[in-house]
């Protein structure tokens, strides 16, 4: 009787202790002086609140990311004699203000490199991605997405996935229709993909959208409604990268709303965390378990927001203490280069499985798709493509390449 017993109480303990580790930062106004606090804390645990005097006096909403490569968090604000990026080191607690412009509220981070993503929008249809090197300072624009009628971007709306180095965007592209925009930022040549989301309902409004670098995989919460406008729930929500699909997940009942650019997620534990008004005014911290689909609410400090969890222990143990691989080499051969008619692709193996292949223009729009079974060697017909610089994709089981041509 005693062992039955003792098997929950233990895993009661174990789940506190878990979710009381989830380490989060963000941002408040000190009542005592003009400037801000950076403010840590664990997930629904009231005493471990502690404060740090910043060097802002205020900050921008929705500009707030964790550097987990370097347990850094970031806030773009302004101080007392200057605006900039806000550095806090959640380590050490030492802190700096960078001179640093670009930074926007749809700004993302790769947890492997350190690398800042930011997207913005000058002229409608062109949304700029660039690239930010805290260790140089290098401010890059890398490519543009071009998509005729887009006029804006949707806030607190990007995840990072870490592995492979995407931007996951979730917003309307040009004909107003609700898409996954996956953008590859490590490629020698700018690519990315569109994809239409399918969704269990007809109106949907999406944001929090935070990338699961465990499990690879993307989660958003939706607002969702019928044909005539009236909400049918909020629900935290699975997007499939290939198809567009969207799973409910769970749904979060008794919230009047929810705090833009706060949500975040836990990588140890697979928690997404929310910030929700319940309506007493009550401000709840939601931490919803995605390995079972269901919830806590709890502790909330005062007035904080820009809220990020801390997942420096993760990213330590998942990329910077892996050991640096050797650059693979090149398995695939595409000639001729410049080509007219078509081109013929090679495999340095003999290939007992699948290759698929795409290719892209310059400007990273997908011309022709095709898959080959077996073989060395393989014939693709351009004779359809325009006089430019395109680049040819493979992926096979022992690789993923880029091979930029020409036709001529």
């Amino acid at each position: 009787m005693i062992k039955i017993i003792f098997l929950p109480v233990l895993l009661l303990l174990f789940t506190m202790y878990t979710q009381a580790q989830i380490k989060l930062v963000g941002m408040r106004g000190n009542q005592n002086s003009e400037f801000m606090d950076v403010v840590k804390w664990h997930a629904l645990d009231p005493g471990s609140v502690t404060p740090y005097p910043s060097l802002l006096q205020a900050y921008y909403m929705a500009s707030s990311v964790f550097d987990a490569y370097n347990s850094k968090y970031y806030i773009a604000g302004i101080g007392a004699s200057a605006s900039g990026l806000l550095e806090f080191n959640t380590v050490t607690n030492e802190q700096s203000l960078i001179n640093f412009s670009s930074f926007s509220n749809t700004s993302e981070i790769d947890m492997s490199t350190g690398k800042i993503y930011s997207l913005s929008i000058d002229q409608p249809g062109y949304i700029k991605v660039n690239e930010y090197d805290i260790n140089t300072g290098t401010d890059t624009l890398i490519g543009e997405v071009y998509d005729p009628g887009i006029n804006g971007i949707a806030m607190d709306a990007l995840g990072f996935d870490s592995n492979n180095g995407i931007i996951y965007y979730v917003g309307d592209d040009g004909q107003s229709i609700l898409s996954l925009f996956g953008i590859e930022v490590r490629n020698p040549v700018f690519t990315y993909t569109k994809t239409a989301l399918v969704t269990p309902t007809p109106g949907n409004n999406m944001m929090s959208i935070n990338y699961d670098n465990a499990n690879n995989t993307i989660y958003a919460l939706n607002f969702e409604s019928n044909s005539s406008g009236s909400s049918t729930g909020t629900y935290v929500v699975e997007i499939n990268k290939t198809t567009g699909e969207v799973v409910n997940r769970g749904q979060l009942q008794g919230f009047n709303g929810f705090l833009v650019g706060s949500s975040s997620f836990d990588q140890n534990s697979g928690s997404f965390l929310l910030v929700g008004y319940n309506g007493n005014p009550d401000v709840q911290m939601v931490v919803f378990d995605t390995y079972n689909n269901t919830y806590q609410t709890g502790f909330m400090p005062d007035n904080v927001s820009e809220i990020v969890c801390d997942n420096y222990d993760f990213a330590k143990n998942t990329y910077i203490t892996t050991s640096v691989k050797e650059p693979a080499k090149e398995t695939i051969r595409l000639s001729p280069n410049p080509a007219s008619n078509k081109i013929t692709i090679e495999n340095s193996f003999a290939l007992s499985g699948y290759l698929n292949a795409s290719i892209y223009d310059i400007n990273g729009k997908m011309k022709w798709q095709g898959s080959f079974q077996n073989g060395n060697t393989f014939n693709v017909d351009i004779s359809n493509l325009l006089p430019g610089v395109y680049v040819l994709k493979t992926e096979t089981s022992k690789s993923v390449e880029n091979h930029k041509f020409v036709v001529k």
